[in-house]
């Protein structure tokens, strides 16, 4: 993280002391600052998206063990049922 600050840093004072006039300075200065941003924000979405397809994948699970218990539960040997030894 240091080392990304110190070259935004060393960006930013390079731009300043380029001989250039200060609007065309600033406007690389606000396109940079965007670029920086879309990319900043990039991982985000990423998580988000694998966090959205976690819960997506965790739901299916829990339904599918859900419906397996009580399957297992119905049937005569089932837990619960004559045969259960676990009691």
């Amino acid at each position: 993280m240091g080392f990304l600050i110190g070259l935004l840093t060393g960006a930013v004072a390079v731009l300043l002391y380029a001989p250039k006039p200060g609007d065309v300075t600033r406007e690389e200065l606000r396109v940079r600052a965007d670029e920086l941003q879309r990319r900043a924000d990039e991982p985000q979405r990423v998580a988000q998206d694998l966090t959205s397809q976690a819960k997506v994948k965790g739901r299916e699970l829990a339904d599918e063990a859900k419906r397996q218990w009580e399957t297992v539960g119905k049937r005569p040997g089932g837990p619960g049922g004559p045969s259960d030894t676990t009691s």
